[in-house]
């Protein structure tokens, strides 16, 4: 009994550690991860964890066979190995699980999976939520509290302002629990308190992160669609409200109302982000672009397909030389691996993707990073992977609506080096889980 009482709390106490990890992994994002343990950054015990975890349940796999639910997971995790072995890598050597910490990262999906469902569907957790709100809105601002700024500058290997993609995902996630929780007044305040209240900070800061945003309101309001109708008057209310809501958030971030980036605080955050992926060279490709069949900023010069956006044509650019280069190396079907950085973004006739520090090696698009590092088997496994967890939804609850969280956050990360972190790709594959493992 008593031994019983003792498991009990020791696993309460891992629950709640795992608890205060997600929050502070929403809150403080890349600046958490970045807090160095004994000379490694928590991040890269993350990693680390990832990994053994997922060595872990291909081994269980092997073993008995028994669980379709290990199968793509064991699967993407012995095509790795296998990659690993035939290109000459070594196992011990540390930037292979770097590069391939996407990979890795898929195993916090068990974790999700298996947390306790009594701490997502708690009256505290709605509360707790609603103060995380306010939280990341300004911290979304750069309104960064000055002791929280120098702590991270202290004791993290960086300290980083919220990107608007971890601002994405924290919103996705409170908005997508509120609107599941069958509870009436937080789905109204969800869609239309908090969504209008983070659509200017997207919008200032990243186009793509914006859209995905849109894309979700869309989802979602198609989602509700026969709630909202029926609800006709407070429906109306609430969209009155979303309407100043989205200009008196307009005003603040932006400082006036004809969306002119006039604020101080982020321009000098976006300035800190181009100098990190715009290259010299840009000036000279926007010099000599050619303006004529411009469509949604894209346009066609010499077969090559670019963009009057400045850091979307500096991605085109990257994409672009990406899959030429692995064509004229036969690199298409099997990827590079995990060696060493992508060829691409070591370059010396492109100096500028390396960054303003020379540390940048990302190529800011997940989907393109998962095809050049384990070309076209790899990047199958992880389509299979995702249409596993929408298929599994869909058996429990006989919808589709998981694909309102999966795909806003597919399409930021398909402009963005997100998914190559720690921070996004642990809260997605985490909550995907515990999503899955509530019936609605």
């Amino acid at each position: 009994m008593k031994n019983k009482s003792l498991k009990h709390t020791f696993e309460k106490y891992i629950h709640l550690s795992v608890l205060i990890f997600v929050v502070s992994n929403l809150i403080f994002t890349r600046s958490f991860v970045g807090l160095e343990i004994f000379g490694f950054r928590l991040g890269e015990y993350i990693v680390l964890i990832g990994f053994l975890h997922l060595t872990f349940l291909s081994i269980k796999f092997l073993k008995f066979k028994k669980s379709s639910e290990y199968i793509l997971f064991s699967y993407i995790y012995f095509y790795f190995l296998l990659q690993v072995l035939f290109t000459g890598a070594e196992f011990l050597n540390s930037y292979v699980y770097k590069a391939a910490s996407f990979i890795g990262m898929i195993s916090f999906y068990f974790i999700g999976l298996k947390f306790p469902q009594k701490y997502l569907n708690s009256n505290r957790l709605y509360k707790s939520l609603f103060l995380l709100i306010p939280t990341i809105y300004m911290f979304g601002s750069s309104k960064y509290p000055k002791f929280i700024s120098d702590f991270f500058t202290q004791y993290s290997d960086k300290f980083e302002y919220i990107k608007a993609s971890d601002v994405l995902m924290a919103l996705v996630i409170v908005v997508f629990i509120y609107n599941n929780s069958g509870k009436d007044n937080l789905v109204y305040i969800a869609t239309f308190v908090f969504i209008p209240l983070f659509l200017p900070i997207l919008l200032y800061l990243s186009r793509g992160s914006f859209v995905a945003l849109l894309v979700f309101l869309i989802l979602e309001i198609s989602a509700l669609r026969k709630q909202l109708i029926l609800n006709k008057v407070k429906t109306l209310i609430f969209t009155f409200v979303a309407v100043i809501i989205f200009i008196v958030s307009t005003f603040n971030i932006y400082g006036n109302l004809s969306f002119e980036k006039n604020n101080p605080l982020l321009n000098e955050e976006l300035k800190i982000t181009q100098n990190q992926v715009l290259q010299e060279n840009l000036e000279d490709l926007l010099s000599r672009r050619n303006y004529i069949g411009v469509i949604f900023s894209l346009y066609f010069d010499d077969g090559v397909l670019k963009s009057t956006d400045g850091t979307l044509n500096w991605r085109l650019d990257i994409w672009q030389d990406l899959l030429k280069d692995q064509n004229q190396k036969n690199k298409l079907i099997f990827g590079y691996g995990y060696n060493e950085i992508l060829p691409v973004m070591a370059d010396p006739s492109e100096p500028g993707r390396w960054g303003g520090d020379g540390l940048n090696e990302n190529i800011h698009n997940y989907f393109l990073n998962i095809f050049a590092r384990g070309g076209v088997p790899l990047f199958l496994l992880f389509i299979f992977l995702h249409v596993s967890f929408l298929t599994k939804w869909r058996k429990r609850n006989k919808n589709l609506r998981l694909l309102n969280f999966i795909a806003p956050l597919l399409i930021a990360s398909f402009f963005d080096v997100s998914m190559e972190g720690v921070q996004f790709p642990f809260n997605y594959y985490f909550f995907i889980g515990t999503f899955l493992a509530k019936k609605n």
